[in-house]
């Protein structure tokens, strides 16, 4: 029995509880954050050009623009907790299907010995 818990210690164990799937999660939330702040840096900017006449239909929508991409980009992020919370889920899920997988196997035949 010793020997198949150093065995199951010595394992690597990279990606368990699904680490990985919430570190890879992570990561495209940072690469959406930069890519929509971005975004609006770019949108801001064609804005502020004064390429357009202030009053012009072009001036307008180079507003509108402004306004839908930058709500959108706060309207998604608004929304993460919600993401995170159900990753947070599944964690502690997969870390009760380890824990119980472990005990399992384990467990053997539940014989307790007596000193008698």
């Amino acid at each position: 029995m010793e020997k198949k818990l150093r065995a199951l210690l010595k394992k690597d164990r990279r990606g368990v509880l699904g680490l990985d799937m919430v570190k890879s999660v992570f990561l495209l939330f940072i690469i959406l954050v930069v890519l929509g702040v971005a975004g609006i840096l770019a949108t801001v900017s064609l804005r502020d050009a004064n390429i357009f006449t202030s009053g012009t239909q072009e001036y307008n929508d180079t507003n509108y623009i402004v306004a839908n991409y930058s709500g959108a980009v706060v309207d998604f992020f608004e929304e993460a907790g919600t993401i995170i919370s159900i990753l947070v889920v599944v964690v502690i899920i997969a870390a009760i299907g380890i824990v119980i997988a472990i005990i399992s196997r384990f467990g053997g035949g539940g014989r307790a010995t007596t000193g008698l």
